[in-house]
């Protein structure tokens, strides 16, 4: 896997020359500046612009490194991603494997996927001295299986209004006030990162633990990104305080701080400290192990560095 994100905002062909990527762009002086990027040290590549063509080769090339692809509106909102389809021998016997997932597996994995998803926020609300934090750690600690009391909505009610300081916020996907167009933007960028990574494991997105939607082709993305949305969260608190508290809308400098996101090293995960973007690499290793062997406990769940977290984004 690469380590460079790659975010293309102005009107540019991508072509493969050497089996590599070869940005060319067109300046208003009609001169062209063509720029060679290696596609083994690309992790993640950005479309922020409708203006582009791509070659059917470059296509094919994205899905053969398993580079995480995200496209994006003429809205500027997150419209779809690119992911590899047959990268792994066994991707009947994964969809077999995931069909004959048993209850009680998915059970106990929601109840600790929910349990992980409050502890970050917990852990998110102390960073910020919130004195809330206390009383979402309890919560983590009380899920029950597929959280039947529904602790996470509870969680969500008592977070947002305290992470925000905003009697007024709303957490919504389509509304389009700065801090949920940063969260959403945020999320699909974690979305895409999961997806890669699932279809690389050999996983079949549709196939979901809690979410079910048939008409969701990601229900398995949407289950496995939620102990990760706190990262976004507490990485958007600091950007709205440190460089955008006077910004109203998305824009180019906000979505490339946004985008950094993936390669802080902000992820306690398995014994050690991970970029974020290896980080869901990990988590998604070690949920495969657990599904193949139906041992719910070789789930390796991340945790927020708030510390590392403060000397990466200051």
């Amino acid at each position: 896997m690469g380590w460079k994100v790659v975010h293309l905002t102005k009107t540019c062909k991508i072509k493969v020359k050497d089996e590599n990527l070869l940005l060319c762009f067109k300046e208003e002086s009609n001169l062209e500046e063509n720029i060679k990027v290696s596609i083994n040290d690309i992790d993640f590549i950005l479309f922020d612009s409708t203006k582009f063509s791509i070659t059917g080769k470059a296509i094919e090339l994205l899905n053969k490194k398993g580079v995480a692809t995200l496209f994006i509106d003429e809205e500027f909102h997150p419209s779809s991603i690119l992911i590899p389809y047959h990268t792994h021998t066994l991707l009947t016997e994964m969809a077999n494997i995931q069909i004959s997932i048993t209850q009680e597996f998915k059970a106990k994995a929601w109840q600790n996927i929910i349990k992980s998803k409050i502890s970050n926020q917990s852990i998110t609300l102390k960073y910020w001295n919130k004195k809330e934090f206390n009383e979402l750690e309890s919560l983590s600690k009380k899920v029950q299986l597929f959280d039947s009391n529904n602790d996470e909505a509870q969680s969500a009610r008592i977070y947002w209004k305290s992470l925000f300081e905003n009697k007024t916020f709303r957490r919504e996907q389509g509304s389009e006030d700065i801090i949920n167009s940063m969260l959403n933007y945020s999320y699909a960028i974690l979305r895409a990162t999961m997806a890669r990574s699932l279809s690389v494991s050999g996983f079949l997105p549709v196939f979901g633990i809690w979410h079910q939607n048939r008409y969701n082709a990601f229900n398995l993305v949407d289950d496995l990104i939620e102990p990760f949305r706190a990262f976004c969260d507490l990485h958007i608190k600091i950007l709205l305080n440190t460089k955008y508290s006077q910004s109203l809308y998305l824009n180019i400098p906000i979505k490339r701080d946004l985008v950094k996101l993936l390669t802080l090293e902000c992820v306690k995960i398995n014994g050690g400290i991970s970029t974020l973007s290896k980080a869901i690499e990990i988590f998604v290793k070690n949920y495969k192990r657990a599904v193949l062997k139906d041992d719910i406990s070789l789930i390796v769940f991340p945790s927020i560095n708030e510390d590392l977290f403060k000397n990466e984004c200051f």
